[in-house]
């Protein structure tokens, strides 16, 4: 987008207060039978001159100007108000570093469940293993009151940088999700299926995603990977669509 960051940060306070900011759900699979068992809650923002902002970019600047929380904030309402009605699968939501410093995170949370339209038990709170590697400290507090909760504490892009399962344990994660350059590389199929082995040894559910060809499904398949999530199976779509693709997969299988 051109224009200054006040700029930018004008149009995306506007933007969350006009819902133009709105969830797109990415069905994920289980590996062995292919059926559908939950959805990544991903946001989406069309700009009324610009069009469609990648998320990358409203992402990193909406944390420099102080907006994720209201970003999170309105996903979270989404998910809430929103998602697949009647449907129990799980949903999985990011949640940013910094968030997970601020006390008024689990409030939000538990706003949410007190509406009776969020389970915990089908929430999964996706963190970064970049951010968590360096300061686990400062996440675990949370993290842990949400898991006593019921909530699924997920640590994300897992395989980049100095990988840990004790600090995945720190904290109190059932979950990782295999970073996409490990999904999608051809010569890393022996760390792939370690890694798994270690988590499933620890308890841990493990996630592959950024799966684009049957090949790579395949592999994780006959490494014992749990879930799958990438466009082989489903691009992010908005809920109306998501339901639709939903019902459709279900009689099919």
């Amino acid at each position: 987008m051109d224009g200054t960051l006040e700029d930018f940060a004008r149009d995306f306070e506007i933007a969350l207060a006009q819902r133009q900011v709105t969830a797109a759900y990415q069905p994920q699979i289980d590996v062995a039978d292919g059926a559908v068992v939950g959805v990544e809650a991903l946001a989406r923002w069309t700009h009324p001159e610009h069009g469609e902002v990648a998320p990358d970019v409203f992402v990193d600047i909406a944390q420099k100007t102080g907006l994720l929380p209201l970003l999170t904030a309105r996903i979270i309402s989404d998910v809430t108000s929103q998602y697949i009605p009647g449907c129990t699968i799980d949903v999985a939501v990011n949640v940013s570093a910094t968030q997970l410093e601020d006390p008024s995170l689990y409030d939000m949370f538990e706003g949410a469940f007190a509406t009776g339209r969020c389970d915990p038990e089908t929430l999964t709170v996706e963190v970064t293993e970049s951010y968590s590697i360096e300061h686990p400290e400062r996440v675990a507090a949370p993290l842990e009151a949400l898991a006593a909760a019921g909530v699924t504490i997920s640590v994300d892009d897992f395989g980049t940088g100095h990988s840990s399962f004790a600090r995945v344990e720190s904290l109190h994660a059932s979950e990782l999700k295999l970073d996409k350059s490990l999904v999608q590389a051809d010569d890393r199929v022996r760390e792939v299926a370690q890694i798994i082995t270690e988590a499933h040894r620890r308890g841990i559910r493990v996630v592959g995603e950024g799966v684009e060809s049957r090949a790579q499904l395949d592999r994780l398949a006959s490494a014992g990977c749990d879930r799958a999530q990438g466009y082989l199976i489903a691009r992010p779509q908005p809920a109306p669509a998501l339901l639709s693709w939903y019902r459709m997969r279900t009689r099919e299988s």
